[in-house]
């Protein structure tokens, strides 16, 4: 029953301050299950950054021809 408690809440006995502890979640675990509970967010907001660099690049080449040409 222990153990089986132990899994599931993943509860750990710290011997420094005599009691038990919830383990904390590292930043990649939690940003791991927000991007697979918000998929319609995360989906959103990759294609506004992914449309954002694409627009950049060709505003920054459509510049570099606009250099390059000679006009009379």
């Amino acid at each position: 029953m222990e153990y089986a408690k132990d899994e599931i809440f993943k509860i750990k006995y710290n011997s420094s301050l005599n009691r038990l502890q919830i383990k904390k979640e590292k930043w990649t675990s939690r940003l791991a299950h927000s991007i697979k509970k918000h998929k319609l967010l995360t989906t959103i907001v990759l294609l506004f950054i992914t449309f954002s660099f694409i627009n950049v690049f060709l505003i920054y080449y459509f510049m570099t021809l606009l250099q390059n040409t000679k006009i009379l």
